[in-house]
C-alpha cells in the first residue's frame, strides 16, 4: 500500500438546535477508526475525517481532522481532496439527512441555530429541511481525477428489492463500490460490498470488511 493516498469519513454529524441541544444519530466511528488503522497498518497515507467525539484511530501516522456539522465534513474533504492526490475515499461517515432551519418558540419563529439554551419550559416546534448530500461531490473535489469512492448504505428492515433500488442510489452517486449493511442486524457488523458490475461479497464481521476494502485499495494500487 506504499503510495496510496487513502480518506476515510468516520463518525455522526451533529446539527445544532440551540446554544447545547443538537440532532444526531448513533455513529461510535469505529468503523472508520478501525478501517483507517488497517490501511495505516499496511503503509497508506491515511486521512480521517472524524467527527467530534468519535472513535479515534491508535496508528499514529494518521492525519486527523474532526468536523461537527454536514457542512464541517463537506468543508474538511473539500480542503483535503484539493491538497492531496487522494486516490481512494471510503465515506463511512454517517451524515445526517436533515439540518434546523428555524425554530420556533411559544409560537414565535427563529433562525436555527440559536446561540443561547432554549428553556425547558417553552413550546417548541422545530422545522427540518434536507441537508447537502456530500458524497456526489465527492470525486468533482478531488485533484485526481481517477480518484475511487466507496459509499455506504445503511437500511432498516428494506426488502431484497428495495434495497437494491438503495444501493443503485449510492452508485448513481458515483460510487464504484458500495457496502449495504442493515440496522436489523447493525450489531454483528454483517456487511455486502458491491461492485458496479454487479459483484457482491459478503463479510461477516467488521475485520472482514476492513480486508475487503484492503483487496480494493490494492487494486487501485495496481490499476496506478
Amino acid at each position: 500500500m506504499n503510495g496510496l493516498k487513502v480518506l476515510i469519513t468516520s463518525g455522526g454529524t451533529r446539527e445544532p438546535i440551540d446554544g447545547v441541544r443538537v440532532i444526531t444519530n448513533s455513529s461510535t466511528g469505529g468503523t472508520g477508526a478501525l478501517i483507517a488503522d488497517v490501511f495505516a497498518r499496511r503503509g497508506a497515507e491515511v486521512f480521517l475525517a472524524r467527527a467530534e467525539g468519535a472513535v479515534k484511530p491508535v496508528e499514529p501516522s494518521i492525519k486527523q481532522q474532526t468536523f461537527l456539522t454536514a457542512t464541517d465534513l463537506d468543508t474538511v474533504c473539500q480542503q483535503i481532496l484539493a491538497s492531496h492526490d487522494v486516490d481512494l475515499i471510503i465515506h463511512a461517515a454517517a451524515v445526517s439527512d436533515f439540518v434546523v432551519e428555524s425554530v420556533a418558540i411559544d409560537g414565535v419563529t427563529h433562525t436555527a441555530p440559536l446561540d443561547v439554551k432554549l428553556p425547558s419550559s417553552a413550546a417548541l416546534s422545530i422545522h427540518l429541511r434536507p441537508a447537502k448530500k456530500i458524497l456526489p461531490y465527492l470525486k468533482g473535489y478531488s485533484r485526481h481525477r481517477a480518484v475511487r469512492l466507496v459509499g455506504f448504505k445503511l437500511t432498516d428492515g428494506a426488502s431484497a428489492a428495495d434495497s437494491q433500488r438503495a444501493i443503485q442510489s449510492i452508485f448513481a452517486s458515483g460510487a464504484d463500490w458500495v457496502v449495504h449493511n442493515d440496522l436489523r442486524t447493525i450489531d454483528t457488523h454483517r456487511a455486502s460490498v458491491w461492485s458496479a458490475n454487479g459483484e457482491v461479497v459478503e463479510c461477516a464481521s467488521l475485520d472482514h470488511l476492513a480486508r475487503h476494502l484492503l483487496l480494493l485499495g490494492s487494486d487501485v494500487c495496481s490499476a496506478g
